[in-house]
């Protein structure tokens, strides 16, 4: 091998060894809506930091959530909801928090902005209602 040939190829190592160094690692964390179970300790934290919210009452045996939940998960990586928290709320495992945000069924989406209700709303499925809802929640 000629040596501006060996050096060309020199070149090259580092930033392929880095390339594949990032891509092993995946794609550096994009700012993305979170979405997690429901813990009255997630949602104090949430209200007291003033970060947007959204409450999610679903079952798992319900399809208009199941709709939802594809949804919002098309939706996680929209930089207009990085800031966002999205709380499940099992509808038939946690009764008493159902009670407590006032929810007669499944499907059904709560927004809280700057600590409190912005916006609610049941069984809606459609990308254009749920952004209608997640917007509420991260309004400025």
């Amino acid at each position: 091998m000629n040596r501006r040939f060996r050096n060309f190829i020199s070149s090259l190592a580092l930033p392929g060894m880095v390339l594949s160094g990032f891509l092993l690692m995946g794609a550096p964390e994009a700012m993305a809506a979170t979405t997690t179970p429901y813990t009255q300790a997630a949602f104090a934290t949430a209200m007291a930091n003033h970060t947007p919210v959204v409450i999610h009452i679903e079952a798992s045996w319900c399809p208009t959530c199941a709709r939802q939940k594809l949804v919002l998960k098309g939706l996680e990586n929209d930089p207009r909801y990085a800031a966002l928290e999205i709380l499940d709320v099992d509808f038939d495992a946690q009764k008493p928090v159902v009670q407590q945000f006032g929810a007669t069924m499944q499907s059904t989406l709560i927004a809280f902005h700057d600590g409190k209700e912005a916006l609610r709303a049941v069984g809606i499925t459609s990308k254009s209602d749920i952004e209608t809802l997640l917007n509420a929640a991260v309004q400025d």
